[in-house]
């Protein structure tokens, strides 16, 4: 377990300020963000790489904050592998054991086990220069978990792939995960790979942790404008509320699945607004508008409804665009269902 309080560190230019954070054992943690919001600086932080200027990081109980980088029991991967050229890839590997004091039976049984794992007997010969990226990124995860270390950081892990090596490798870090039931704390900036491996995480803006949670907590009930538009919440905006259930948002009543409990913003993904040109769906929050404009995002198409004084954004397939002839200035109705109305 990992606990992370009041973590401060001024660079210039750039603050990370008072980060709290805690990283339960065995879990698969993203620290989620903008470029440029500190993400990387936390997690090199973490592993010892920078010097901080407040704060403590614990280590399963163990106070790690001024202890050198190679002595915390913690593992990186970044996301250029950081690999040794004049080494190949068994050398690379093996490469920390000796500064470990790692017994060589144990060594010997942890690299086979990786090197069948990753699927590496066949380069164990071959130089960084002549690798994959999905090569040379599978010898830079086994020469960190050679060490067992008791958390793996991965800074952007996926990043440099293309999709179809991005898909093998998200494969090979969750069976990995529960394989080893190691604690892993990942560093991302897409959401796919967030959603698909991590099961809780933080979401960190200009230095600042703004939420920490669930990843299903992060995506459904994001707890400020920032977060609600970061996850992808693109309809946000600031309400007044009605009575439990209801709230006005520019004059447009809308009916809610929960009360508001002194909440002043409404949320809402754009795919949740259901297009309804011919009214046939039944319930609350059936609207008449305007199409003010469409973007065109290859299967899907952004739709901007105008509904008396408000814009929402939609996103509709290209089937339900072309079937329903819409452009901008036809006008169309939509839904919205009340339990996908978020409120903060």
């Amino acid at each position: 377990m990992i606990e992370v309080t009041d973590l401060t560190i001024h660079l210039p230019g750039f603050s990370l300020k008072s980060a709290n954070l805690r990283v339960e054992d065995h879990d698969f943690f993203a620290l989620i963000g903008p470029t440029g919001s500190g993400k990387s600086l936390l997690l090199e932080a973490i592993m010892g790489l920078l010097p901080v200027d407040n704060g403590t990081i614990l280590l399963n109980g163990r106070d790690i904050t001024a202890i050198p980088p190679e002595e915390r029991g913690l593992g990186i991967v970044y996301q250029d592998y950081a690999l040794f050229p004049h080494l190949d890839v068994k050398a690379n590997i093996l490469f920390g054991v000796r500064y470990h004091s790692i017994p060589e039976k144990e060594s010997q049984e942890r690299f086979r086990f990786l090197v069948d794992t990753m699927n590496l007997s066949h380069l164990l010969t071959r130089h960084p220069m002549t690798l994959s990226g999905g090569e040379k990124q599978r010898v830079a995860l086994s020469r960190a978990l050679i060490l067992n270390p008791g958390v793996l950081l991965l800074d952007e892990p996926l990043s440099a792939l293309d999709p179809m090596l991005q898909d093998d490798l998200k494969n090979l870090l969750k069976s990995l995960h529960q394989e080893l039931g190691a604690t892993f704390v990942m560093v991302s900036h897409d959401f796919s790979d967030v959603l698909f491996l991590a099961n809780r995480g933080a979401i960190i803006h200009k230095g600042e942790i703004k939420q920490t949670g669930t990843i299903q907590e992060l995506f459904e009930q994001p707890g400020s404008p920032f977060a609600a538009q970061f996850v992808g919440m693109k309809n946000v905006f600031p309400i007044t509320p009605c009575n439990g259930a209801s709230v006005t948002l520019n004059g447009l009543d809308i009916q809610l699945g929960h009360p508001v409990m002194d909440h002043d913003h409404l949320a809402l993904r754009p795919e949740e607004i259901v297009c309804d040109p011919h009214g046939r769906a039944t319930g609350a929050n059936r609207f008449p508008g305007t199409i003010q404009k469409l973007v065109n995002r290859g299967f899907y198409y952004d739709v901007f409804i105008q509904v008396q004084e408000v814009e929402f954004m939609a996103q509709w397939t290209r089937r339900e665009v072309v079937k329903n002839r819409l452009e901008p200035g036809s006008e169309t109705r939509i839904a919205i269902p009340r339990n996908s109305l978020h409120t903060f």
